[in-house]
């Protein structure tokens, strides 16, 4: 099946290199996560892609041992491949001075930060540090909302934080991944409120999102939402079906799958 819309992933983890088994603690979740697409080199990665009418992603280094790749992987296709990193607020400095080696030699332009791993909010103090350095280097937030998959307490992925974050940090570009249920209202009122936030619809097979936050993306937030899957949790065909089934507008599509994803990560990707 062909899709209509050349798409920009807006999430893709590195966590398809790793050797272990469990799905990152998602596997009670997505039960077929061993029949992913294999993938061992960047153009193995794009070619699936472009199977699936993707023409760029936002590739996020999960772990040191991936940074290897991802900076490969930019080097080939640096139209392509955007690539983000998980930080871990809690190590200060140092995590800093990484992510600085990072934008150098990997090429990475965003900051992907799970709340979860960490048990704390996005308005505790030890992530600001990380808030102000993107600004300064002009990269977008990633940052997960709603209940995380892992077994790990989801209050400080309830998307109201961000609203907070967004008024002390107005030029701060922020991309809520993951849907953000079961808080879906604070979503699209956060949404609506600030400029600068975003959402990245990964990681919930489109099948399972709500009504309102489907309409939400035909309406009010046709220019704030955005296509991803966050494969290897969703498959890019399964999330490819599901969406097509969801009857976005004409004009909301593009915006969709590519305009608003352009602006989110100040991005121009090559989508030929």
């Amino acid at each position: 099946m062909r899709f209509e819309h050349r798409a920009i992933d807006t999430l893709i983890n590195t966590s398809f290199l790793s050797t272990e088994e469990g799905g990152g603690g998602l596997s009670y979740l997505f039960k077929d996560m061993a029949n992913r697409p294999k993938i061992e080199t960047p153009s193995d990665l794009i070619g699936h892609l472009d199977d699936n009418n993707i023409g760029a992603a936002v590739v996020s280094i999960m772990e040191p041992a991936h940074a290897d790749w991802v900076a490969q992987a930019h080097q080939e296709y640096p139209s392509k491949i955007l690539p983000a990193m998980i930080v871990d607020p809690t190590k200060g400095m140092p995590e800093i001075r990484r992510v600085r080696q990072y934008a150098e030699e990997c090429g990475v332009r965003c900051l992907r930060i799970p709340p979860f791993r960490y048990t704390l909010p996005p308005t505790d103090r030890v992530y600001w540090p990380f808030y102000v350095l993107a600004i300064e280097m002009n990269m977008a937030v990633s940052m997960n909302v709603g209940m995380p998959g892992p077994r790990r307490p989801g209050w400080v992925q309830n998307p109201i934080h961000v609203d907070e974050v967004a008024f002390h940090f107005p030029e701060l570009r922020l991309v809520m991944t993951h849907c953000g249920q079961p808080w879906t209202e604070e979503v699209i009122s956060i949404i609506t409120h600030w400029d600068n936030v975003y959402m990245s619809c990964t990681a919930v097979a489109p099948k399972y999102w709500p009504e309102n936050f489907v309409h939400f993306i035909n309406t009010r937030g046709g220019e704030k939402m955005m296509f991803g899957t966050e494969f290897p949790t969703i498959d890019w065909q399964r999330g490819r079906e599901e969406v097509a089934t969801l009857s976005l507008r004409a004009n909301v599509a593009p915006l969709f799958f590519q305009e608003n994803a352009k602006r989110a990560f100040d991005w121009q990707p090559d989508l030929s």
